[in-house]
């Protein structure tokens, strides 16, 4: 009866053991899961000439343009990544769904507030809200004036030696000074003459085994705190690494459309030369001389052509760097992830969100960014095409009107 009870309990512990390690692999996290680069190479850049920018711009006739036209041609990939990114989206939604409530919070609150050595020696939260003002205006008095006579003890920590060493230095002033003035070498020496004087107290097994699992414990928590700083100084800095990588991009856009002969440039000069051109009678009015004006139309937009071509060219070459660099920050982030992926922690209990040791929910939001860098690159494609697009657009349009 004993062996068949036994064999009962060992198949639920292998159920439970089962069903506990089907759990966790259907809930593996969605970090790393992304072939992020593969997204940010299929980003459309610009396109390689005026006529192709026209005809994605405004479809095959830019003279008769179809307003549908650029977001037939961009909107699939921009789909893609926006479901992609929405994944993302889902993932995070669903972990934090599975925080505690409300009161749970509140109960971490007040753990928290009881961590606190002076409210620890008034009585605790609870016994504090019982307090009439008077009574905790006196027993904040107390409680601070004996974590200052012995704050080792308030700590936790009651050795005899440290507090021995605390008091001579409160209430020995000539001491103090002698104290301070010893190098950290001294200080620690001096220290161990105290503690020479400490009681041995043994311990039972028992109470060694009850004092190591809280080290344990506090183990545990050095650890999601440490790498929980590490992870949060990591993605500073890679968000300081896309900051600078789009300045650069936009002082080279800048770069770009300022040098040279501008569109500015050109229209200042059309301006003047149009200016020049006499007035003749046409009609029952004046115009200028359509021999000289028609020609100066169809020159100038040849030449707004030939500098939107060229700026065509070099946004091509800024889009691709902007884009080499976005994937070397993206490599940086995949590589850290994979080598570092046991220092992520995704529990998301009251203590784990308030203390900030989850850090899978800050890396899925870096990481779904990640992803939206091809929105990013879309949109400047977008714009690039559609302003040297336009540019071809009003050439046909100067020759289709003053071409003789």
């Amino acid at each position: 009866m004993k062996t068949r009870c036994k064999i009962i309990q060992m198949s639920a512990v292998l159920m439970a053991m089962t069903f506990f390690t089907t759990k966790i692999m259907s809930q593996q996290t969605i970090l790393g899961t992304t072939n992020i680069n593969a997204f940010i190479e299929e980003a459309p850049s610009v396109p390689n000439s005026l006529e192709a920018a026209a005809k994605r711009a405004f479809g095959s006739n830019p003279l008769q343009p179809d307003m549908q036209a650029m977001d037939n041609f961009y909107l699939p990939y921009e789909d893609k990544v926006n479901r992609k990114m929405e994944e993302y989206q889902q993932y995070a939604q669903a972990k934090m769904s599975a925080t505690g409530s409300v009161n749970d919070y509140h109960a971490q609150a007040i753990q928290d507030i009881n961590s606190n050595p002076i409210i620890a020696n008034m009585g605790g939260y609870e016994k504090i809200k019982q307090m009439s003002e008077e009574e905790a205006k006196v027993a904040a008095t107390q409680a601070a004036a004996q974590f200052v006579a012995d704050p080792f003890a308030a700590n936790g920590n009651q050795s005899a030696g440290m507090s021995a060493l605390y008091q001579k230095v409160l209430n020995d002033p000539a001491y103090a000074k002698q104290f301070e003035k010893m190098s950290e070498a001294e200080k620690e020496a001096e220290l161990r003459k105290f503690m020479a004087n400490n009681q041995v107290v043994a311990k039972t097994p028992a109470e060694m085994q009850q004092q190591h699992w809280p080290s344990g414990q506090q183990q545990s928590e050095a650890d999601k705190i440490r790498n929980a700083q590490e992870i949060q100084l990591k993605i500073v800095e890679w968000q300081q690494q896309l900051t600078e990588v789009a300045q650069l991009f936009g002082e080279a856009i800048h770069d770009i459309e300022q040098s040279g002969l501008t569109h500015d440039a050109i229209q200042d000069e059309f301006r003047k030369k149009f200016a020049a051109i006499p007035e003749i009678v046409m009609g029952e009015g004046r115009e200028k001389d359509p021999a000289l004006a028609h020609p100066l139309y169809i020159e100038t937009a040849e030449k707004h052509r030939t500098r939107a071509a060229q700026e065509l060219k070099e946004y091509g070459i800024a889009m691709a760097e902007l884009s080499s660099r976005y994937q070397s920050i993206v490599s940086g982030y995949l590589n850290y992830l994979e080598e570092n992926k046991q220092k992520v922690y995704g529990g998301v209990s009251a203590a784990d969100i308030m203390h900030s040791y989850n850090t899978e929910i800050p890396l899925v939001s870096l990481e779904s960014s990640l992803v939206g860098i091809g929105l990013e690159l879309s949109k400047w494609s977008r714009e690039f095409t559609g302003k040297c697009a336009s540019w071809e657009q009003n050439y046909l349009q100067a020759i289709q009107n003053y071409q003789q």
